[in-house]
């Protein structure tokens, strides 16, 4: 338990004191020197991750595949088939991840989870203003599976009443707009 003492209520934050292994503190410093970040920005990255997916992965079914097998999977596969997997899925790990974190379907936790989900596939830019969100994924596999991504987003975007549309898809990357309803 922490010390009371220890929150700023102001900045949302928290003072913790915690020993790390000599060999992972190296890593994570080297890690962070190379991404222009502190330590302190790398570790609550990585743990705000792992509280918004990652301790969830088992309770909705996540699996890793690496990239060649995902574009083995998806290279080729024709647009009907890419249709009947996004509708199968469509939105489904978005919808739960939220109840998950939140308990709560909102459009900006929907969004947060969008963005926290999307790391999983590779580079995510996420901005926003006003009541338009952009998101571009960096997945650097395949069409298909671009297709694919835009497909699902767009299908759990009619579920939810949320206007989506995709601005760029490529072979590595799709960037979609959402707008609150």
């Amino acid at each position: 338990m922490t010390n009371p003492n220890n929150h700023d209520s102001k900045n949302g934050t928290v003072n913790f004191s915690s020993r790390l292994n000599k060999d992972t503190f190296t890593v994570l410093e080297e890690e962070a020197l190379s991404k222009n970040i502190s330590v302190n920005s790398l570790v609550n990255n990585i743990l705000g991750k792992y509280v918004s997916l990652d301790r969830h992965a088992q309770d909705i079914e996540l699996i890793s595949l690496t990239k060649r097998a995902v574009t083995n999977i998806f290279n080729g596969m024709d647009e009907v088939r890419i249709k009947q997997l996004s509708e199968e899925v469509g939105g489904v790990v978005h919808r739960e991840l939220v109840f998950l974190k939140f308990n709560e379907m909102t459009f900006d936790n929907l969004m947060y989870v969008m963005v926290i989900n999307a790391t999983r596939y590779g580079s995510v830019k996420h901005t926003s203003d006003d009541s338009k969100h952009n998101i571009c994924i960096h997945h650097g596999t395949c069409m298909e599976f671009s297709n694919f991504l835009s497909q699902t987003h767009k299908i759990m975007a009619e579920h939810l009443s949320i206007r989506m549309s995709a601005i760029n898809i490529d072979q590595n990357t799709i960037c979609m707009e959402f707008y609150e309803p």
